[in-house]
């Protein structure tokens, strides 16, 4: 089915771009063919000692009382190998530990750790000269396992020959997920204000080692996607920093250093041979891997090839900005999680760039663009959108403005018990995560509250449960980037990070306002079948609903809000994104959130799973799932059946905005031979959704019985 798909693509393309795209893909695969060969005899490790500097000094790391407290709970955990992702609940990982499955799946690959069967025969000698550095209690985490459904992948197979997906109901994203190391800048802020360092500082010594000996670079499961990789490596170099900071005792030197070092210029240059680059639709995976590069270019000690990377690193950094962000500051990908992700790694790839040192400057300035010879290419310097002067790296007036408006994108999305409203796709990716953000619950609260946690057990008496849907720390990042930011985020890390990133240097820039332009459509007018709902009424203690409420959109994604004291209602009616390919939408044209009083009383579903359960990936992306109009159960865009079509629609719906003012919202989506249009408006005493249609339909408002607040997460919807 995979070969047909790409097969059908490819028939549509015009000649000379097949044949150019066939070249390409011909080299590609030449180069990392040879590779694999090479592999076979000679080690992947690299002999390249590289010299990791200090770009700047970290002071002052401290957390409030609640934010340490929730940082003990989960580095205790973190210290046990204990590890809650993508709904896992907090299990062991390691070579022994059993998993309690995903549904009715459940596999049991486990296998005895020994680094000489893990490891192919030429990486075996290098890998178990660091693991003799491991301390003898140390228990080792199996990297390679999906330690949800217990599935386990091949370490000893090169990553272009990983079987990408495994059986139904195992998932790739697990491993993926653990191999972020993102629990490791968490370890190091709590060591920072802990009395007992030093057990914290071993113990990255000792997760790190056991990493870099247990993953040659090129083979297993943490090697195949190029996203995880960059993602790892910034987390890696930016915990490495802080520990640093306070190691008196110099745990972190010597060998380890060397070791370290090494595998940081392994990380990169595996990244600049194997970047997710497409001259037309580039995503969030790009935007990783430029950030990896960003991280690695900057703590590695100049030279003509670092030097390349960084130059090529900062050029991609403004470009994804144009590419990827829209000019009201939202995300393309249609999806207001994805926003979070994207713009958490924009944010802290300009805080670092912004704070490159002196050194680091004049390698901006002496680069040269003949020695990058990957795709796409890299500019001279008089071609570069910023300019370097005054030892200062300038960015584009335009790069500040989106940058900024996307900032506000998160904090009018937001609801006032924090959360953000869900539309399209939701992995629960991030960059950084350093405040923990959540809430301590009972092991009977986490269970009652959550389906996926009916097999799960423990003798834990504190569930540290994540609100992933609470994107205050993003806020929290703005402020310590823009000097015109205060959006009172409670979060305080995040703030002071960016600003030891930038080294103190802030943008300036306001987040003016977009005017939408307005639809007209005849099509839509006179349709024959009408229904009139009240969604909410006004109590007697409260005053009017047309006082104080203001209109908010963001016309490129597609989002209408109305802010009030009392609710918050957001429309969504907007394009598949992704250039139309829909990879992270959902098909909730004209569905909406509404929240008042403290309660949702309308809200979007979420999306649960990927490629572990295809049919829940469809089911939570159906027209069904959502608050929206539903003719016949016909979806509003189709996809490819099977596994292949999971991570894109066909673009065969198109969204209308007739009007947005003080109380009304007013939008229309067309698809197949259907028109449909839904008018919110605010009366003095009620919020009333009039919606119409060419042809008979029903409203489908909180039928569906699901919901998640996170990947992997499963539960009742209680509207």
């Amino acid at each position: 089915m995979k070969f047909f798909f790409y097969l059908q693509r490819a028939t549509k393309l015009p000649p000379k771009l097949l044949i150019k795209k066939i070249i390409h893909f011909s080299k590609r695969y030449i180069y990392r063919y040879n590779n694999k060969v090479k592999s076979k005899f000679f080690t992947t490790y690299t002999d390249k000692y590289k010299k990791i500097i200090v770009p700047f000094s970290f002071l002052n790391i401290k957390t409030d009382p609640n934010t340490f407290d929730s940082l003990k709970i989960v580095c205790d955990q973190y210290l046990r190998h204990k590890f809650d992702l993508l709904g896992s609940g907090w299990v062991l990982n390691s070579y022994s530990s059993s998993s309690f499955g995903l549904n009715d799946y459940k596999y049991d690959k486990n296998i005895e750790y020994n680094l000489r069967s893990i490891v192919t025969r030429p990486n075996q000698r290098y890998a178990v000269k660091i693991a003799s550095l491991i301390s003898d209690d140390y228990l080792h985490i199996d990297w390679q396992k999906d330690f949800k459904s217990g599935f386990r992948w091949d370490s000893s197979l090169f990553y272009t020959e990983q079987r990408g997906l495994g059986p139904i109901g195992s998932d790739i994203k697990v491993p993926w997920e653990i191999g972020r190391l993102q629990h490791l800048p968490q370890l190091a802020i709590f060591a920072a204000n802990s009395k007992d360092k030093n057990k914290y500082i071993l113990e990255y010594k000792n997760q790190i080692l056991d990493f870099i000996s247990s993953n040659p670079p090129c083979f297993g499961v943490q090697w195949v996607c190029t996203m995880d990789v960059g993602i790892r490596i910034s987390n890696i170099l930016l915990s490495y920093h802080i520990f640093r900071s306070i190691d008196d005792t110099e745990i972190l030197t010597g060998k380890f250093t060397n070791i370290l070092s090494n595998s940081v210029y392994d990380h990169g240059k595996f990244i600049t041979e194997n970047l997710e680059y497409n001259e037309h639709l580039t995503s969030n995976h790009y935007l990783s891997n430029i950030i990896g590069l960003l991280f690695v270019s900057v703590y590695l000690e100049s030279s003509s090839e670092i030097d390349t990377w960084l130059a090529f690193s900062v050029q991609e950094l403004v470009s994804i900005m144009k590419d990827q962000f829209n000019e009201d500051g939202s995300n393309f990908e249609a999806s207001t999680s994805y926003h979070r992700l994207s713009t958490e790694l924009i944010v802290y790839g300009t805080a670092l760039t912004l704070g490159l040192n002196s050194k680091k400057l004049d390698s901006i300035k002496n680069y040269s663009s003949k020695l990058w010879k990957h795709k796409p290419k890299l500019k001279a310097l008089k071609d570069q959108e910023y300019v370097v002067e005054n030892n200062h790296l300038k960015l584009p007036d335009w790069f500040a403005l989106r940058l900024r408006r996307s900032g506000h994108f998160t904090f009018d999305i937001s609801k006032p018990n924090g959360q953000i409203v869900q539309i399209g796709d939701n992995d629960s990716g991030r960059l950084f995560r350093f405040s923990p953000n959540g809430h301590a619950l009972s092991l009977k609260q986490a269970k009652d509250k959550y389906l996926n946690l009916n097999n799960y057990t423990s003798d834990d008496e504190i569930f540290w449960d994540e609100d992933i849907l609470n994107h205050q720390t993003l806020l929290s990042s703005f402020e310590g980037l823009f000097n015109t930011c205060n959006y009172q985020s409670e979060y305080t890390l995040e703030r002071s990070i960016i600003n030891y990133l930038s080294g103190g240097i802030k943008l300036n820039s306001d987040h003016s306002y977009i005017n939408p332009m307005f639809d007209n459509s005849k099509n839509f007018d006179n349709l024959s079948y009408e229904i009139d709902t009240v969604l909410l009424s006004r109590k007697s203690n409260e005053q009017s609903f047309v006082k104080n409420c203001k209109f908010v959109c963001y016309p490129d994604f597609g989002l209408y809000l109305f802010k009030s004291p009392y609710f918050n209602l957001l429309v969504s009616a907007g394009p598949n994104g992704q250039k139309g390919n829909g990879g992270h939408a959902h098909n909730d044209k004209l569905s909406f959130e509404l929240f008042s009083r403290g309660d949702n009383l309308f809200c979007d579903p979420g999306t649960y799973l990927y490629t572990a359960i295809p049919e829940e990936r469809n089911r939570f992306r159906s027209i069904l799932a959502h608050n929206t109009v539903v003719i016949d159960d016909i979806e509003q865009n189709s996809w490819r059946q099977g596994r292949v079509g999971l991570f894109s629609m066909k673009d065969e719906s198109q969204c209308y905005l007739f009007n947005i003012n003080n109380n009304t919202i007013d939008v229309g989506v067309k698809y197949k031979e259907y028109f449909v249009r839904r008018k919110f408006t605010i009366t003095t005493d009620s919020i009333i959704l009039s919606s119409s249609c060419n042809v008979f339909f029903t409203e489908n408002l909180n039928k569906f019985k699901y919901y998640s607040n996170g990947y992997g997460k499963y539960q009742i919807n209680l509207n």
